[in-house]
């Protein structure tokens, strides 16, 4: 089993669906290899891009032996399936060589990563983690808007992945994993305030943030992970930073109860008042509740607004972009899948080309060429609207 200058891909849901469809419309010149543990769910996306366009096999992505002989000869391989796998499949990755980006996920996972920097240098690969949306496209915009500026003082990003009909009660549709959305709710959010790196709770530092039509203004509050390497990157070199999930307003004072229950924990425990009962995690049960519920929002949008302010030729400014993307149903592509998806795609063949000259484990803002970057995004439809204004 072995797959020479292929591109091989961990999962097969919504997201590697976008990734594989990149691959497959978007110069089209290497061999697409495919791995999942359900075959039901491979068959989708054969059927989405073709089987004849890709390689799928039906395993287990914990199954190290198997990562090993199909990322021998793999000019890139990507991690879109659960965060829990990212680590050994990315130590995988440089004993054999490929170069490796994921979807991320957690913060802890991401730290892990780190760890390999020595030995991908030694193998000569790059190693990226949290290529997705946010983190992954947003922490190559940050970067850019600092680069605008000689001198940064604050970086504010905001981002979210919304339905376009919200819904009572809580105005929000899946467009991502509940295992992840549950971890972005849980766990601590890092920021830098007064210069210093904090750690502050999430679903904390509710605002207001004005968007202009048709959204109005939309409710901001702390989440886990968004901001990932960038807190690392700007500690020293900047007075604020901060990451906010956007939703539609009444969503935090709602999810906030069911996080103040209980419901997002992942320990899992036994019900002692339910006879035989499993032995489960709340965050499970309410995975499985809201996928039933609320249920997974095709007809999506993603918004995206970043402001940096500092100082450029000793005049304040404030450097912003922003983005609108929308579920496009002439691919069938929700604008989750195209905003996370493509970035990873982009990223990958940037690195199985060649293009990307630093090897160990790398940060996007650092490492990511942001112009090349945002025009291969605009040939995909995607773009990003750049200002800036007097900060007086």
């Amino acid at each position: 089993m072995f797959y020479p200058h292929s591109i091989f891909i961990i999962g097969a849901g919504a997201m590697a669906r976008a990734i594989a469809y990149d691959f497959r419309n978007i110069e089209p010149k290497y061999p697409l290899i495919v791995l999942d543990n359900d075959r039901t769910t491979l068959t989708r996306l054969t059927d989405f891009i073709g089987a004849e366009d890709v390689q799928t096999i039906q395993g287990d992505a914990g199954d190290l032996d198997l990562l090993k002989r199909l990322m021998s000869g793999a000019a890139a391989s990507i991690g879109a399936a659960s965060y829990r796998y990212h680590y050994e499949a990315a130590r995988t990755a440089v004993h054999t060589g490929s170069h490796w980006l994921d979807l991320g996920g957690n913060p802890d996972v991401v730290a892990r990563q780190f760890a390999l920097h020595a030995d991908a240098v030694k193998a000569g690969v790059g190693v990226i983690p949290d290529c997705g949306l946010a983190p992954g496209m947003i922490n190559i915009l940050a970067g850019e808007l600092a680069r605008r500026l000689d001198e940064v003082k604050e970086l504010h990003l905001r981002v979210g992945g919304l339905p376009q009909n919200p819904q009572p009660s809580l105005f929000y549709g899946l467009v991502f994993s509940p295992e992840g959305l549950a971890n972005e709710y849980y766990e601590p959010a890092r920021i830098i305030e007064d210069g210093l790196v904090r750690q502050v709770e999430s679903l904390t530092g509710w605002e207001r943030v004005y968007f202009g039509a048709p959204f109005g203004t939309l409710e901001a509050f702390h989440t886990s992970g968004g901001s990932s390497t960038l807190i690392d990157t700007f500690k020293g070199k900047i007075q604020t930073l901060d990451y906010k999930t956007l939703r539609y307003a009444g969503h935090l004072r709602r999810i906030k109860l069911l996080k103040d229950l209980g419901l997002f924990s992942p320990e899992s425990m036994n019900f002692h008042k339910i006879p035989s009962s499993p032995s489960v995690s709340p965050r499970q049960v309410l995975g499985c509740l809201l996928e039933e519920t609320i249920g997974w929002c095709k007809e999506d949008l993603v918004a995206v607004k970043a402001w940096a302010y500092g100082r450029r030729n000793n005049r304040m400014l404030r450097v912003e972009c922003s983005l609108v993307d929308y579920y496009d149903a002439k691919t069938n592509l929700t604008a989750m899948a195209r905003t996370t998806g493509f970035p990873a795609a982009i990223i990958a063949r940037m690195l199985a080309d060649k293009r990307v000259l630093d090897a160990g484990v790398l940060k996007q803002e650092v490492s990511i060429d942001s112009q090349a970057f945002m025009s291969e995004l605009r040939a995909r439809g995607i773009v990003i609207d750049f200002r800036e204004l007097s900060a007086l």
